[in-house]
């Protein structure tokens, strides 16, 4: 990250320049430093590879100002707001809003200095974090010129490193606002809900909220996958044996650079529990006492891997996700192939899981309607009528292809594939 370096360098001697002046000539200057500038720098010096890999992606001022305002209310007088991944600061400068201001401007970065905690692993980040808070508060005094300390000064709380390692950190916050990196790494070896590559985010909120005070209150910008993705609903459950969750505001996409759908978390720490006493739920059905599909049909994902499970057992008819025919009943297949694992008696619809908001329509079915036994893709959602009706399928079809329910599927997931628990969720309609 090196080369973001020039960039700072920038940012001190514009804050340098303005503290100096009480004139209005560097406005445009600060308002572009407080609003967008450090993201379009970062992309421009550093390639999307190496950002990808490190999960430097920004905030930015107009989702950090969102999270602010949606979590945080009045800030007592003794808070201590700490951001544990706070790379330039976006959540940090929307928190200034909400601090109070002293009778001159040193004064005030004095008092902001006792009230902000942060940490990165990127020094140039930190630097321009302190140099935007700075900013940030000349912007409060309306350009007054006055005498600002330097960098290394501002903001002792303030510094690079990794927040994970620090228990004490945690412990003297009394809020966190965090938005993590959202990254796949290895599980670590202590992980109790999963295994494998999983999300960093989850791994970073599991840190945080281990060490944080009982009483301290939470803002996380999450991926989406980490609020409607079947592989992480024990991690949510074992999240809320130690927060309780008071919002869950759905964003969408997380900024037009990053194709990562994103939702704010809002709540408290309180002591942990042997048991889950929220009642929140994460993705709410729309009608939790009507009728669901779960209750009228089976909801299973195709078992066949085609590229991994051998070509053992008997022949069958095998659909997979490429070639079906959306909003209409196959009577016939033309690919067969042995398989030793479970298949599917006719009717039945079939869903393709790959799926996104902005999609027409995000659960596209087909009723297959075969005499033989039917081998099943995984790329697809296989939803078997209990009555083994073929009107029940046609009524599923048509349900699915309703713009209700297009609607409430981008409400309830916003992943790039359906499960089965948004699904069979669903409200069901004769």
């Amino acid at each position: 990250m090196k080369a973001y370096a020039a960039y700072v360098d920038r940012l001190e001697r514009l804050l340098l320049d303005s503290s100096q002046t009480s004139e209005l000539i560097h406005k445009a200057a600060i308002e572009a430093a407080l609003d967008g500038q450090p993201s379009a720098e970062l992309r421009r010096c550093i390639s999307i590879a190496r950002l990808r890999s490190a999960g430097a992606f920004f905030t930015g001022s107009s989702m950090a100002r969102r999270a602010i305002e949606t979590g945080l209310g009045k800030l007592p007088g003794d808070a201590k707001v700490l951001d544990p991944a706070c790379g330039v600061g976006d959540l940090l400068v929307a928190v200034t809003q909400l601090l109070p201001w002293s009778s001159d401007l040193t004064s005030t970065l004095a008092d902001w200095s006792g009230i902000i905690l942060g940490r990165d692993l990127q020094p140039e980040f930190v630097r321009a974090t302190k140099v935007r808070l700075a900013l940030a508060a000349i912007q409060r005094a309306q350009f007054q010129g006055a005498l600002v300390p330097g960098v290394r000064e501002l903001f002792p709380g303030l510094t690079s490193g990794c927040s994970l390692t620090e228990e004490e950190l945690f412990e003297s916050a009394s809020h966190i606002v965090i938005n993590p990196p959202f990254t796949l790494i290895p599980a670590p070896q202590d992980c109790e809900w999963g295994s494998g590559l999983v999300n960093s985010a989850a791994v970073f909120m599991d840190r945080c909220v281990s060490r944080s005070q009982t009483g301290a209150r939470i803002v996380a910008i999450l991926p989406e996958v980490l609020r409607s993705g079947s592989r992480y609903e024990k991690w949510r459950k074992l999240f809320e044996k130690r927060v309780s969750l008071a919002k869950v505001d759905v964003i969408g996409q997380f900024d037009r650079h990053t194709d990562v759908d994103v939702f704010i978390a809002v709540g408290f720490l309180r002591k942990p529990s042997g048991r889950t006493t929220s009642a929140f739920n994460w993705a709410r059905p729309e009608r939790p006492s009507a009728p669901t599909i779960g209750e009228k049909f089976d909801v299973s994902v195709g078992p066949v891997v085609p590229y991994r499970d051998p070509q053992r057992g008997r022949w069958h008819p095998f659909i997979h996700a490429r070639e079906l025919p959306a909003w209409s009943t196959v009577a016939s297949v033309s690919h067969h192939r042995r398989f030793a694992g479970r298949t599917y008696d006719s009717p039945f619809v079939v869903v393709r899981r790959t799926s996104r908001p902005g999609d027409k329509h995000r659960a596209v079915g087909t009723i297959v309607n075969v005499t033989k036994a039917v081998a099943v893709e995984n790329h697809l959602l296989v939803l078997e009528p209990k009555d083994r009706s073929l009107a029940k399928c046609k009524r599923l079809v048509k349900l699915l292809h309703d713009e209700g329910t297009n609607e409430m599927l981008n409400r309830r997931i916003r992943c790039r594939h359906l499960t089965v628990s948004s699904l069979t969720e669903l409200p069901w309609s004769e």
